[in-house]
């Protein structure tokens, strides 16, 4: 006689968050091998219970599906008031369209109670948490890189989801000539002519550093998808572990009579090394990787709109150090249509692609 299979069914938390929580945070364990894993438990422990910095600015609903008992689905609905979308993140499953069509139906069905008339996603809570799904070039994440699952992306379209923005990450070959950068290292030239400043923070300048960043991309980053503003404390203290983990060699400010009016942030790729408890064997690990990176990624860049041409002298005062260092590097998250995504144009050795899903309820 053959048994019929279990039907999913899906568990909003609730009274069972003990149990639930548990469960949401082991499904990733179970999908991804260690070389691919860039979970971060404690995010989401916090996340789930509250108790998060952004916390205040939200309200989340998380969602499992099991099937015959085990979890094999998993998603968070979040919430803002004021905002006619929902964001669907923290989106894990097994390949199993059924358990994935029920979760999504789930998400729909919270949302429209809660008066929203879309989804998003993935966003993980927060535009400054995490968001965006991969589509290609899988194996092994660099750092800083939404990583899920090769089939995932099937899985939203299957439940109606289209995309609604693109982007993509530049993987750069070594630097070993200026050849076709005339016109960058003419403009760093001209900028530093006409008295701006381009320098690197250090230890005692970093904290100010960071919130010179925060100023300009509170601003800068505005008219991004799902971005909300958040306060400097807030982004001080999301942004603080950045201190331990880049070289300063690799990061840029630039100034104008005093004033910051542009970053450039940079850290060594260290995979997902940083993602995850912390080790002894993975402390020893990343510092290793600190002291010789064997490439960079690019993470965030970004100039006042009043100085035209900046962005390209920073992108080549990047270039010279990456010349000077001899390794390859990761141009990370472009939005589709940004001029940077042609930056270091003759260098690129391919391109890895994300996108952004919509869908309205």
């Amino acid at each position: 006689m053959t048994s019929t299979p279990q039907k999913p069914n899906a568990v909003v938390f609730g009274a069972e968050i003990s149990r639930c929580a548990k469960d949401f945070i082991a499904l990733p364990k179970r999908l991804y091998s260690a070389r691919e894993r860039t979970q971060d438990p404690d995010t989401e422990y916090a996340l789930l219970h509250g108790t998060h910095i952004l916390s205040r600015y939200f309200s989340v609903t998380p969602i499992l599906v099991y099937r015959g008992g085990a979890a094999v689905s998993r998603a968070v609905v979040t919430v803002y008031p004021d905002d006619s979308s929902a964001y669907l993140g923290f989106f894990e499953s097994e390949n199993d369209a059924e358990a994935a069509a029920l979760l999504f139906r789930t998400a729909e069905r919270i949302s429209k109670e809660k008066g929203c008339s879309e989804i998003t996603g993935p966003v993980d809570c927060s535009f400054w948490i995490k968001y965006r799904l991969k589509l290609d070039r899988f194996g092994a994440p660099y750092t800083g890189e939404p990583y899920n699952k090769d089939y995932y992306a099937a899985l939203w379209e299957q439940c109606g989801f289209k995309v609604c923005c693109g982007y993509s990450s530049n993987k750069y070959k070594i630097v070993d000539s200026d050849e076709g950068c005339e016109k960058y290292t003419t403009r760093l030239a001209e900028k530093l002519n006409e008295g701006y400043e381009i320098k690197s923070p250090t230890d005692g300048s970093f904290n100010n550093a960071l919130e010179e960043v925060y100023s300009l991309m509170i601003e800068l980053y505005s008219d991004f998808p799902t971005y909300k503003r958040i306060t400097k404390s807030e982004f001080c203290s999301m942004f603080k572990s950045l201190k331990s983990i880049v070289n300063y060699n690799m990061v840029r400010l630039a100034y104008y009579k005093g004033k910051a009016v542009g970053f450039f942030v940079s850290v060594p790729n260290y995979g997902n090394l940083i993602c995850g408890k912390l080790t002894p064997i993975r402390l020893a690990r990343i510092l290793a990787e600190k002291c010789k990176p064997r490439s960079y990624v690019m993470l965030y860049m970004g100039v006042d709109g009043e100085h035209r041409g900046l962005g390209k002298a920073l992108a080549e005062d990047i270039r010279s150090e990456l010349k000077r260092l001899q390794v390859p590097s990761v141009g990370a998250l472009i939005r589709d249509g940004n001029i940077n995504k042609n930056y270091m144009e003759n260098i690129k050795d391919f391109e890895y692609r994300y996108v952004l899903f919509k869908k309205n309820i």
